[in-house]
């Protein structure tokens, strides 16, 4: 004899919407550094990050500390000779930010960029016989 099904009293969960997502700060490191380098003005500067530091993004001058769905960001970079460093590094800011959440759905509560130094513009090219008049 089979028993006639009832109705469970539990409530029906989508899968979606059970469990947890964690991300992990590489993963919002690497975002950022992503993020950051298609922002034209600026380049990662690895030499500024700490020796004890082995992660690869940290040597790309990328650290993020997540905690609770929320991250701070520090990038460190090179400037390019002539680029207005308040507003390249604003663009940055607004750049990681948004890609960090679309990506990883971590809010961005800063983005700190500490800019190193500023690349020298490339030299035109000067014949040799040129260069010893």
């Amino acid at each position: 004899m089979t028993t006639p099904r009832t109705q469970s009293t539990r409530r029906h969960t989508p899968a979606g919407s059970r469990g947890r997502t964690t991300v992990a700060p590489a993963v919002v490191e690497t975002t950022a550094g992503l993020a950051a380098a298609e922002v034209p003005g600026l380049r990662p500067h690895p030499a500024r990050v700490e020796r004890r530091t082995r992660s690869a993004r940290a040597r790309r001058g990328v650290s993020a500390r997540v905690s609770h769905g929320r991250a701070d960001i520090r990038l460190d970079v090179v400037a390019e000779y002539g680029v207005a460093i308040p507003e390249v590094a604003a663009d940055v800011r607004r750049a990681v930010g948004a890609a960090v959440y679309a990506r990883a759905g971590v809010r961005v509560d800063t983005v700190d960029v500490a800019v190193h130094d500023v690349s020298r513009p490339p030299r035109p090219y000067q014949p040799l016989e040129e260069q010893n008049r």
